[in-house]
């Protein structure tokens, strides 16, 4: 089964269609030096002020807009594992990120990456 997943810019984030609505994942980028930090937050079905975090990895680039894509792809191949229902809940988000996770994790070209830790300064 295909799911149609959307990447929307210029703030970029995503959306899907379950249960009749459409859902909201935020792409939030950082340059954390030869590569992009990428966080998947999902927003709801109406942007909130609160989101989820699905997921945060470095997809092996240095561009924002290759990590933007490669973060549609990413949410569109854990969507096919995920069966989203009629009611798309707060379980459903987990078993999203689960899914997401997996994704992530399967692709060579990602590595784990932890948004709330602070960087050091960068050595010249």
């Amino acid at each position: 089964m295909t799911i149609d997943v959307r990447l929307e810019r210029p703030a970029p984030y995503l959306t899907f269609h379950a249960g009749g609505l459409v859902h909201r994942v935020d792409i939030v980028t950082k340059d954390i030096g030869f590569t992009i930090g990428t966080e998947l937050r999902y927003a709801g079905v109406v942007r909130s002020l609160t989101s989820v975090r699905l997921v945060a990895y470095r997809p092996g680039t240095k561009y924002h807009d290759v990590a933007e894509e490669s973060a549609a792809e990413h949410l569109r191949k854990a969507l096919e594992r995920f069966s989203v229902g009629s009611r798309f809940s707060l379980a459903g988000v987990e078993g999203l990120a689960e899914c997401l996770r997996a994704v992530v994790t399967e692709d060579r070209c990602c590595l784990p990456w932890d948004p709330d830790h602070i960087e050091e300064e960068p050595w010249n």
